[in-house]
Protein backbone atom coordinates (compact mmCIF):
# COMPACT_ATOMS: atom_id res chain seq x y z
CA UNK A 1 0.00 0.00 0.00
CA UNK A 2 1.24 3.50 -0.71
CA UNK A 3 1.67 6.32 1.79
CA UNK A 4 -1.27 8.33 0.46
CA UNK A 5 -4.02 6.18 1.94
CA UNK A 6 -6.56 8.46 3.56
CA UNK A 7 -6.82 8.29 7.34
CA UNK A 8 -9.94 8.11 9.48
CA UNK A 9 -9.91 11.20 11.67
CA UNK A 10 -13.18 11.16 13.63
CA UNK A 11 -15.65 8.59 14.96
CA UNK A 12 -19.30 9.68 14.63
CA UNK A 13 -21.42 6.71 15.73
CA UNK A 14 -22.01 3.02 15.36
CA UNK A 15 -24.51 1.96 12.70
CA UNK A 16 -26.85 -0.61 14.26
CA UNK A 17 -28.23 -1.94 10.97
CA UNK A 18 -26.56 -4.95 9.42
CA UNK A 19 -24.81 -7.95 10.89
CA UNK A 20 -21.38 -6.25 10.88
CA UNK A 21 -22.62 -3.09 12.66
CA UNK A 22 -20.09 -0.80 10.93
CA UNK A 23 -18.93 2.63 12.03
CA UNK A 24 -19.83 6.04 10.64
CA UNK A 25 -16.66 8.11 10.56
CA UNK A 26 -15.20 11.24 9.03
CA UNK A 27 -12.00 10.91 7.01
CA UNK A 28 -9.30 13.37 6.05
CA UNK A 29 -11.35 14.70 3.13
CA UNK A 30 -14.02 15.78 5.68
CA UNK A 31 -16.52 13.39 4.11
CA UNK A 32 -18.50 10.72 5.97
CA UNK A 33 -17.80 7.05 5.36
CA UNK A 34 -19.15 3.75 6.61
CA UNK A 35 -16.13 1.89 7.97
CA UNK A 36 -15.70 -1.89 8.19
CA UNK A 37 -12.64 -3.66 9.46
CA UNK A 38 -11.29 -6.47 11.57
CA UNK A 39 -12.36 -8.14 13.79
CA UNK A 40 -15.98 -7.66 12.62
CA UNK A 41 -14.97 -8.68 9.11
CA UNK A 42 -12.40 -11.48 8.76
CA UNK A 43 -9.74 -11.21 6.03
CA UNK A 44 -11.69 -13.24 3.47
CA UNK A 45 -14.67 -10.92 3.78
CA UNK A 46 -12.55 -7.78 3.54
CA UNK A 47 -10.94 -9.11 0.38
CA UNK A 48 -14.34 -10.07 -1.01
CA UNK A 49 -15.78 -6.64 -0.20
CA UNK A 50 -12.94 -4.88 -2.00
CA UNK A 51 -12.72 -7.16 -5.05
CA UNK A 52 -16.48 -7.36 -5.57
CA UNK A 53 -16.70 -3.58 -5.25
CA UNK A 54 -14.01 -3.09 -7.88
CA UNK A 55 -15.77 -5.48 -10.25
CA UNK A 56 -19.15 -3.80 -9.66
CA UNK A 57 -17.60 -0.42 -10.40
CA UNK A 58 -16.00 -1.78 -13.56
CA UNK A 59 -19.44 -3.02 -14.64
CA UNK A 60 -20.73 0.53 -14.08
CA UNK A 61 -23.23 -0.61 -11.48
CA UNK A 62 -24.51 2.01 -9.06
CA UNK A 63 -22.29 1.63 -6.02
CA UNK A 64 -21.17 4.29 -3.54
CA UNK A 65 -17.59 5.48 -3.80
CA UNK A 66 -15.35 3.24 -1.72
CA UNK A 67 -11.71 3.03 -0.74
CA UNK A 68 -9.21 1.54 1.64
CA UNK A 69 -8.50 3.81 4.61
CA UNK A 70 -6.19 3.72 7.60
CA UNK A 71 -7.37 3.63 11.20
CA UNK A 72 -4.63 4.85 13.54
CA UNK A 73 -4.05 3.46 17.02
CA UNK A 74 -4.55 6.91 18.56
CA UNK A 75 -8.15 7.03 17.33
CA UNK A 76 -8.91 3.61 18.83
CA UNK A 77 -7.43 4.66 22.16
CA UNK A 78 -9.33 7.93 22.18
CA UNK A 79 -12.76 6.41 21.42
CA UNK A 80 -13.93 3.80 23.96
CA UNK A 81 -16.62 2.51 21.56
CA UNK A 82 -13.93 1.38 19.14
CA UNK A 83 -11.77 -0.61 21.55
CA UNK A 84 -12.01 -4.28 20.75
CA UNK A 85 -14.46 -3.50 17.94
CA UNK A 86 -12.14 -2.05 15.30
CA UNK A 87 -8.44 -2.79 14.96
CA UNK A 88 -5.80 -0.24 13.99
CA UNK A 89 -4.66 -0.64 10.42
CA UNK A 90 -6.45 -0.74 7.09
CA UNK A 91 -10.25 -0.80 6.80
CA UNK A 92 -12.84 -0.73 4.04
CA UNK A 93 -14.68 2.58 3.66
CA UNK A 94 -17.91 3.25 1.75
CA UNK A 95 -19.08 6.81 1.10
CA UNK A 96 -22.09 7.59 3.28
CA UNK A 97 -25.25 8.45 1.33
CA UNK A 98 -27.35 10.86 3.47
CA UNK A 99 -31.06 10.13 3.58
CA UNK A 100 -30.79 6.74 1.87
CA UNK A 101 -32.47 3.68 3.36
CA UNK A 102 -33.04 0.05 2.46
CA UNK A 103 -34.90 -0.19 -0.82
CA UNK A 104 -38.42 -1.61 -0.72
CA UNK A 105 -39.62 -4.41 -2.96
CA UNK A 106 -41.79 -1.96 -4.88
CA UNK A 107 -38.94 0.54 -5.33
CA UNK A 108 -36.56 -2.23 -6.42
CA UNK A 109 -38.89 -3.09 -9.29
CA UNK A 110 -40.36 0.30 -10.21
CA UNK A 111 -37.47 2.72 -9.53
CA UNK A 112 -34.63 0.56 -10.85
CA UNK A 113 -34.64 0.31 -14.64
CA UNK A 114 -34.84 -3.16 -16.17
CA UNK A 115 -31.31 -3.11 -17.69
CA UNK A 116 -29.92 -2.33 -14.22
CA UNK A 117 -32.01 -5.12 -12.66
CA UNK A 118 -30.55 -7.57 -15.17
CA UNK A 119 -26.99 -6.50 -14.49
CA UNK A 120 -27.41 -6.59 -10.72
CA UNK A 121 -28.67 -10.17 -10.94
CA UNK A 122 -25.92 -11.08 -13.38
CA UNK A 123 -23.27 -9.53 -11.14
CA UNK A 124 -24.50 -11.35 -8.04
CA UNK A 125 -24.53 -14.69 -9.85
CA UNK A 126 -21.05 -13.95 -11.21
CA UNK A 127 -19.46 -13.23 -7.81
CA UNK A 128 -21.68 -15.71 -5.92
CA UNK A 129 -23.32 -13.01 -3.85
CA UNK A 130 -26.64 -14.49 -2.73
CA UNK A 131 -26.92 -11.89 0.03
CA UNK A 132 -29.45 -9.67 -1.76
CA UNK A 133 -32.75 -11.24 -0.80
CA UNK A 134 -36.07 -9.41 -0.87
CA UNK A 135 -39.71 -10.32 -1.34
CA UNK A 136 -42.95 -8.47 -0.56
CA UNK A 137 -42.58 -9.94 2.94
CA UNK A 138 -39.11 -8.46 3.49
CA UNK A 139 -35.51 -9.63 3.36
CA UNK A 140 -31.89 -8.47 3.46
CA UNK A 141 -31.55 -6.70 0.14
CA UNK A 142 -28.29 -4.75 0.54
CA UNK A 143 -29.50 -2.07 -1.84
CA UNK A 144 -30.10 1.40 -0.47
CA UNK A 145 -32.34 3.93 -2.15
CA UNK A 146 -31.97 7.69 -2.19
CA UNK A 147 -35.61 8.66 -2.60
CA UNK A 148 -34.99 12.35 -3.23
CA UNK A 149 -32.57 11.68 -6.07
CA UNK A 150 -34.32 8.51 -7.24
CA UNK A 151 -31.08 6.55 -7.19
CA UNK A 152 -30.18 3.12 -5.85
CA UNK A 153 -26.79 1.92 -4.58
CA UNK A 154 -25.47 -1.60 -4.10
CA UNK A 155 -23.73 -2.18 -0.75
CA UNK A 156 -22.26 -4.94 1.42
CA UNK A 157 -20.44 -7.49 -0.72
CA UNK A 158 -18.44 -9.12 2.06
CA UNK A 159 -20.22 -12.45 1.51
CA UNK A 160 -19.28 -12.67 -2.17
CA UNK A 161 -17.02 -15.55 -3.18
CA UNK A 162 -18.10 -17.38 -0.04
CA UNK A 163 -18.76 -20.89 -1.35
CA UNK A 164 -20.11 -22.95 -4.20
CA UNK A 165 -23.73 -21.91 -4.40
CA UNK A 166 -26.64 -24.32 -4.31
CA UNK A 167 -29.33 -24.04 -6.94
CA UNK A 168 -31.78 -22.53 -4.46
CA UNK A 169 -29.37 -19.90 -3.05
CA UNK A 170 -30.78 -17.28 -5.43
CA UNK A 171 -34.45 -18.24 -5.16
CA UNK A 172 -35.13 -15.28 -2.88
CA UNK A 173 -32.90 -12.81 -4.69
CA UNK A 174 -34.72 -9.53 -5.29
CA UNK A 175 -34.47 -10.18 -9.04
CA UNK A 176 -34.87 -13.96 -9.07
CA UNK A 177 -37.12 -15.60 -11.64
CA UNK A 178 -40.00 -15.66 -9.18
CA UNK A 179 -39.74 -11.91 -8.53
CA UNK A 180 -39.21 -10.44 -11.99
CA UNK A 181 -41.19 -10.05 -15.18
CA UNK A 182 -38.28 -9.80 -17.61
CA UNK A 183 -36.24 -12.38 -19.50
CA UNK A 184 -32.48 -12.43 -19.90
CA UNK A 185 -32.32 -13.11 -23.64
CA UNK A 186 -29.63 -13.80 -26.23
CA UNK A 187 -29.10 -10.07 -26.90
CA UNK A 188 -28.52 -9.46 -23.17
CA UNK A 189 -26.06 -12.36 -23.11
CA UNK A 190 -24.06 -11.01 -26.03
CA UNK A 191 -23.84 -7.55 -24.48
CA UNK A 192 -23.02 -8.78 -21.01
CA UNK A 193 -20.35 -11.27 -22.09
CA UNK A 194 -18.28 -8.34 -23.33
CA UNK A 195 -19.05 -6.34 -20.19
CA UNK A 196 -17.85 -9.14 -17.91
CA UNK A 197 -14.65 -9.55 -19.89
CA UNK A 198 -13.98 -5.81 -19.62
CA UNK A 199 -14.80 -5.80 -15.90
CA UNK A 200 -12.52 -8.75 -15.13
CA UNK A 201 -9.60 -6.81 -16.62
CA UNK A 202 -9.42 -4.77 -13.39
CA UNK A 203 -9.11 -7.86 -11.20
CA UNK A 204 -5.33 -8.18 -11.07
CA UNK A 205 -4.76 -4.52 -10.30
CA UNK A 206 -7.47 -4.62 -7.62
CA UNK A 207 -5.87 -7.71 -6.11
CA UNK A 208 -2.49 -5.99 -5.88
CA UNK A 209 -4.03 -3.12 -3.89
CA UNK A 210 -5.20 -5.40 -1.07
CA UNK A 211 -3.26 -4.68 2.16
CA UNK A 212 -1.00 -7.43 3.43
CA UNK A 213 -2.89 -7.56 6.74
CA UNK A 214 -6.09 -8.52 4.91
CA UNK A 215 -4.46 -11.59 3.39
CA UNK A 216 -4.84 -15.00 4.98
CA UNK A 217 -2.12 -15.91 7.46
CA UNK A 218 -0.92 -18.98 5.59
CA UNK A 219 0.30 -18.17 2.05
CA UNK A 220 -1.08 -21.43 0.70
CA UNK A 221 -4.53 -20.65 2.13
CA UNK A 222 -4.43 -17.19 0.59
CA UNK A 223 -3.37 -18.57 -2.78
CA UNK A 224 -6.18 -21.14 -2.62
CA UNK A 225 -8.76 -18.45 -1.90
CA UNK A 226 -7.57 -16.23 -4.74
CA UNK A 227 -7.62 -19.22 -7.09
CA UNK A 228 -11.20 -19.92 -6.00
CA UNK A 229 -12.17 -16.33 -6.80
CA UNK A 230 -10.56 -16.52 -10.24
CA UNK A 231 -12.27 -19.84 -10.96
CA UNK A 232 -15.56 -18.28 -9.83
CA UNK A 233 -15.18 -15.41 -12.28
CA UNK A 234 -14.06 -17.72 -15.09
CA UNK A 235 -17.40 -19.52 -14.89
CA UNK A 236 -18.71 -16.76 -17.14
CA UNK A 237 -16.81 -18.46 -19.98
CA UNK A 238 -19.11 -21.48 -19.83
CA UNK A 239 -22.59 -22.26 -21.09
CA UNK A 240 -23.73 -23.58 -17.72
CA UNK A 241 -23.26 -20.18 -16.08
CA UNK A 242 -25.42 -18.38 -18.62
CA UNK A 243 -28.13 -21.02 -18.46
CA UNK A 244 -28.68 -20.05 -14.82
CA UNK A 245 -29.10 -16.37 -15.66
CA UNK A 246 -31.83 -16.71 -18.27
Amino acid sequence: MDNEIMKVKEFIRRIPEGSTRPFLCKCEDDQLYVIKGMPSLPPKQLMAEWLAGCLAKALRLSIPDFKIVEVESALIEFVPELKGQLRPGYAFATKFIPGAGAITFSQAHSNVETPSQKRIYLFDRWVKNADRTLSPLGGNVNIIFDFYNNRHYLIDHNLAFAHDEDEDDFDMHVYSKKHRNWLFDIVDKQECEDELIAAKSVFQDSLEQIPEEWRLEQPEDNAEFIAFIEDTLDRANGIDFWSKIT
